[in-house]
């Protein structure tokens, strides 16, 4: 989760931009060893086509960007299942997705959530805009919030980020992390949208729908 999720594909699609596939592996990153049968699990949980109202289709896979020079060190985590359905909308900005992490046991899970902060957070995204946007103009981070976090789980949180792309004229891309933790599962809502935040009442809805397919606690999950 302190990777910024998706970020770059995010800024990517939004913004029009052709990004190069990159082949160098992140040395800090958690270890991916996937199971056939966590994978299954991870598709169940994440966003689905038929969350959404009509006017969005199904994103893509995205390449990955490199690593991000402040990111901690989880090389000693394992993720046996990773997804990220990522859904854009017919003005062809708008994004949401959420990614689903599962980790080999559950105090891993909560290990990767205790490296995750607004800060990490905030300059790996902002490093990832500046490095796919550099052809349009500068970009700055102007706001990093964490907001109230919305419950739901053992774990959550919910962080915004606004980032102002200045070039022929000045455009704000705002980011919301809502993220919500349980067992070995990290499930992390993703949206992208220019000018304003996705609705609130949306953000809500989907963090719901998602929270509501988490397996409890207890469970061998």
């Amino acid at each position: 989760m302190t990777r910024a999720p998706a970020l770059l594909a995010v800024l990517a699609a939004a913004c029009v931009l052709s990004t190069a596939a990159w082949g160098a592996v992140d040395p800090r990153a958690p270890q991916q060893r996937h199971t056939a049968a966590d994978t299954r699990l991870a598709k169940t949980l994440g966003l689905r086509l038929s969350d959404l109202a009509a006017g969005w289709k199904l994103e893509p896979p995205q390449p990955q960007g490199p690593p991000c020079a402040t990111e901690p060190d989880e090389s000693t985590l394992v993720q046996t299942a990773r997804v990220d359905p990522s859904f854009l909308y017919k003005d062809g900005v708008t994004e949401v997705g959420s990614e689903v992490d599962i980790f080999k046991t559950a105090a891993m899970d909560k290990a990767d959530w205790v490296l995750s902060s607004l800060k990490v957070t905030g300059t790996c995204l902002l490093a990832d805009a500046k490095l796919s946007l550099s052809k349009q103009g500068t970009v700055t981070l102007v706001q990093a919030v964490a907001l109230k976090p919305p419950g739901l789980a053992a774990r959550s949180l919910h962080f915004r980020f606004v980032l102002a792309l200045r070039g022929a004229r000045t455009v704000d891309i705002v980011t919301d992390i809502v993220a919500l933790s349980q067992g070995r599962v990290t499930v992390v809502l993703h949206s992208l949208s220019l000018g304003s935040p996705i609705p609130a009442s949306s953000l809500k809805a989907l963090t719901t729908t998602l929270a509501g397919r988490l397996p409890e606690v207890g469970t061998s999950i």
